[in-house]
């Protein structure tokens, strides 16, 4: 009876470890891209119950303006794990030439040397500098147009961001189709 009891404590012990460990790796998952956006609803705390009708159309505004924040950070995500890819394939394959000049033709290899120069003639985006206050904090002093403004300059940089790596990506692509 005592190890009927004491198998069943330890079974009922790994039961409930378990069911953390899945509860646990379920909870969240870390987004470096979305944890500017995420970090920026919390001022939504800050408009009431008692909304006014200027509350309501920067919330609906703010809400559109941040799902197409979110939309275009999942992509440069994608681009540059991408060009990330391709240039590690493009790192073994130099190493390999050194080794053995066979492995890919010598035109080839000069123009991924010409591809690759030309990835850094691609202008890096400015960054514009935003006026001082947290989208959080113009929204609490109820500033709501320039809270707006603060977002909509956030979603320009992205689209900036965006379209740089977007060029720098078709390059990329070149010298992949050019490794094979």
């Amino acid at each position: 009876m005592k190890n009927f009891f004491k198998t069943t404590f330890i079974t009922m012990a790994f039961l409930t470890i378990g069911a953390i460990q899945v509860f646990a790796t379920n909870v969240n998952i870390y987004n470096p891209g979305v944890q500017y956006i995420n970090n920026n609803i919390a001022e939504s705390q800050y408009i009431d119950s008692n909304d006014t009708a200027e509350a309501k159309a920067y919330r609906e505004k703010a809400n559109a303006i941040r799902s197409e924040i979110n939309t275009i950070t999942v992509q440069i995500k994608e681009l540059k794990e991408y060009n990330a890819g391709v240039n590690a394939k493009l790192k073994a394959l130099n190493e390999q030439y050194k080794t053995d000049k066979s492995i890919i033709s010598s035109d080839n290899m000069r123009q991924i040397k010409e591809l690759r120069k030309s990835i850094k003639t691609v202008e890096t985006p400015e960054k514009t500098v935003t006026e001082d206050g947290s989208i959080k904090t113009l929204v609490q002093n109820k500033e709501y147009d320039r809270a707006l403004a603060k977002l909509n300059e956030t979603l320009e940089n992205k689209k900036t961001q965006l379209k740089t790596l977007q060029e720098r990506n078709a390059i990329w692509r070149q010298i992949d189709a050019l490794i094979g």
